[in-house]
Formats: structure tokens, sequence, C-alpha cells
């Protein structure tokens, strides 16, 4: 049985949503969600390729031409960034902390059905993750970890969430989940101050894995997303409010 998820009663799966248009490629996690009104939404967390897009050939011309899509492409099988945010990482943090592509995070996300030492953590501000952020994620922001001191209490409730014990210096981490940390993309400094800060009170690297490309990558190979408001169940998910 997988395990339930609350997730807010405004949910958006964007494309995601089945239609006659869209269909899940292969690699796809089934996952149960729970409204707010206790409905259990069955979710397919994939790729979703519109039918039309097959239709575009994978040429030179199509891709490449201009400011890259082709004005010929149907904009349903295109997606526009700003290139020019951050400061890039690179793509290995720390010689024992794993550095994942979109289907290591997906594999992670169906083992992490099964095991509740494992968490997604979106690192973004709250604001952020309400917007727009990767189904079964839970929000812990960056600045709670990096500015214990400002944010005592909320560095707290993060190191309980994550299965740290102790008040201060030399922490335990025999019971320390096991997590995957993401934020906006490649150039996005958020996760690895957060993944530096664990690191610095001794959470095991080996215990942390990092989605490097964040919601950026994951958002432009049309990944299922959900946004919306949250309830009150899922604050014990959840550190800080909007």
């Amino acid at each position: 049985m997988l395990k339930q998820l609350i997730l807010p009663l405004l949910i958006s799966y964007g494309i995601a949503e089945s239609n006659q248009t869209t269909m899940l490629q292969s690699n796809s996690v089934e996952i149960d969600l729970v409204t707010k009104k206790g409905e259990i939404k069955a979710m397919s967390i994939g790729r979703n390729l519109d039918i039309r897009c097959k239709k575009v050939p994978i040429s030179n011309h199509a891709f490449w031409s201009g400011d890259y899509a082709s004005e010929d492409v149907p904009d349903v099988c295109k997606s526009t960034f700003v290139t020019t945010s951050g400061q890039l990482s690179p793509m290995k943090i720390d010689d024992e902390i794993e550095t994942f592509g979109e289907l290591e995070v997906l594999d992670f996300i169906e083992e992490m059905q099964e095991d509740n030492n494992m968490l997604l953590i979106d690192t973004r501000k709250p604001l952020w993750y309400e917007y727009r952020t990767i189904p079964t994620a839970i929000n812990i922001s960056f600045e709670y970890i990096l500015r214990a001191k400002e944010f005592k209490e909320k560095f707290k409730q993060s190191l309980e969430i994550l299965g740290v014990k102790g008040d201060r210096k030399p922490y335990e981490f025999s019971d320390a989940k096991t997590i995957l940390l993401f934020c906006n993309a490649s150039w996005c400094g958020q996760s690895p101050a957060m993944i530096n800060s664990l690191l610095s009170i001794g959470y095991p690297a080996k215990k942390m894995k990092w989605y490097r490309g964040g919601m950026e990558s994951w958002l432009a190979l049309n990944m299922s997303y959900i946004q919306g408001e949250k309830n009150e169940k899922n604050i014990q998910h959840t550190v800080g409010s909007m």
C-alpha cells in the first residue's frame, strides 16, 4: 500500500492532468494523494508528453534555430525560462553525495513510498514551495539551517523532521533520514547552502542526495508538479508558513 500523502486542497497537476492530448512516458511512479476533504487521488509522477509534440521532428532546425525552438514548433511543445540568473554549481557538491537526475529522483520517490526514513526536500522559501513543487516534496527552507541562530525554533523543528537528536553539537545522527534536496535550478545556491550547513553540523554525507537541476530542469522536461495552499493536516510535514 503506497504511503498516503497529505496535500493542499487546491492542487494543480499542470500538464500532468490526464486529458485527450497528453500521455505519460515510461518511468512514471504511481502515488496516492489525500486532499483536505479526505479524498484519495491517484497520481502518476513522470514526464508528460503532449501527443501533438510527437509530430515535431528531432532535427537541428526544429530544436536549435534562432533562440532554440523553431517558430514552427507548437507552443505546447516548448517553454521559456530565464537564462541569466544565479551562479552555476559544480556537478559534484561533495565526494560522498550523489548528484541525481530526473530518473534517479523518480526512483527515490518510488522507494520513499515504502520507507519512512526517506525525505524529498524542497529547500526554497515557503512561497516558492507553495507556488510549484515536485509531488511528495516537503518544505524545509535553506534559511532555517543556514541561519540557525536567527531561525532558532524553525531550526529545531527542522532537525526533528530530519531525525536528528540533540539541542546542540555534537548532534546524534543515528536516526537521521536519507534526504534528497533540490531548489530552483543548477544556478540556484539554496540547496547547496543547506547541504553545506548540514555537513557543518555533522549530518552524514552518505545520507544526503542532491537534485542539481531542480525545478527548472524538472519543468523543462515537463515532469509532473503540484501547487496550492497548505491545509492544517499538512503543517506537520512542512516547516514554516506562507
